[in-house]
């Protein structure tokens, strides 16, 4: 099958990260994130001015979050600005961005 190159491609991908729980303890949890792939240029563009530009623009959906009464969260900007504002979740988010684009993560020199 010959590869189809697409201006615009978005892609659904686990989210896992740690939240710290009751008695010096971690919760693993997880969610889909849908992404938007950017070309190179864009990405270093956003890349270059920080993580919130960045986030802000790969991250166009999400399934999987829930509030405490277990129901699912909409993706709006609203939500979107408040789950943003979560340490570990805005981490995990750039990390796993990184195993979309560069297929397995970000490697440290």
């Amino acid at each position: 099958m010959a590869f189809v190159l697409k201006k615009s491609n978005t892609v659904k991908w686990p989210v896992t990260f740690q939240k710290a729980a009751n008695g010096g303890k971690f919760k693993k949890q997880t969610f889909t994130a849908i992404f938007k792939e950017l070309g190179r240029d864009q990405f270093n563009e956003l890349a270059d001015k920080g993580d919130d530009p960045l986030i802000n623009e790969i991250l166009v959906g999400w399934e999987g979050v829930q509030d405490e009464e277990k129901n699912e969260i909409p993706f709006n900007e609203e939500n979107k600005t408040a789950l943003l504002d979560d340490f570990a979740i805005m981490k995990a988010l750039i990390e796993t961005y990184g195993q979309v684009i560069y297929g397995g993560g970000l490697e440290k020199n």
